[in-house]
């Protein structure tokens, strides 16, 4: 009866929001240019948001149910990074997105590219939060592992809050615990920049 209810009201959330999704949007394209652009483009940022916490939620209520299992596929880290990037939707006057592969890269890796872009499309959306100027998506190798990365140049952990609070720290975490090599499981790692701001980083074995 719980699991019921709990379904149809999500269900029933996961279609109101949806719903207003595409309205915010065809507001925010139908004033652009004029003043009201920056307030309908926040409503429509904040509607989509909120539609990625309810998919977080679900994703966290069913690994609790039966524990978050990682479908793993090929994927080019570099290429897969780009259209992450290319995919968010962001407030009028956001602060720049950029994406850069460090070095060692990988040419190819094995991850749940669902699961990984939610991980990093909510860690993305915290950081525009502290963000002066820009926030910087990154991939490479490091002791074996893939780590994808999204550092900002706010004032770091500890002075305005961090990066991924709540429901989106939680969810990071099981998505990189789904992801496992033999003994290794993926990890989450929140740190300052020594050049300022915070970071945050995916490791994903």
């Amino acid at each position: 009866m719980k699991d019921a209810l709990v379904a149809t009201v999500v269900h029933d959330l996961k279609n109101a929001l949806a719903s207003l999704t595409s309205s915010t949007g065809n507001i925010a394209e139908r004033t652009i240019g004029s003043e009201l652009e920056c307030d309908t483009g926040k409503l429509h940022a904040t509607t989509v948001a909120l539609s990625q916490r309810l998919v977080g939620f679900l994703t966290l209520y069913r690994s609790a149910e039966a524990g978050l299992k990682a479908q793993l596929r090929d994927n080019t880290p570099e290429d897969f990074l780009r259209e992450v990037a290319a995919g968010l939707v962001l407030p009028p006057q956001a602060v720049a997105i950029k994406t850069v592969t460090r070095e060692p890269s990988a040419p190819f890796w094995f991850f749940d590219d669902y699961l990984t872009r939610m991980a990093l499309e909510a860690a993305v959306h915290n950081a525009l939060r502290f963000a002066r100027s820009e926030v910087i998506l990154a991939c490479g190798m490091l002791d074996g592992y893939l780590v994808f990365s999204v550092a900002d140049d706010g004032p770091g952990l500890g002075k305005c809050g961090e990066p991924s609070t709540g429901l989106g720290t939680a969810l990071c975490q099981a998505i990189a615990q789904a992801h496992t090599n033999g003994t290794r499981a993926g990890k989450v790692v929140l740190r300052n920049r020594p050049e300022g701001g915070a970071i945050f980083e995916l490791w994903l074995p």
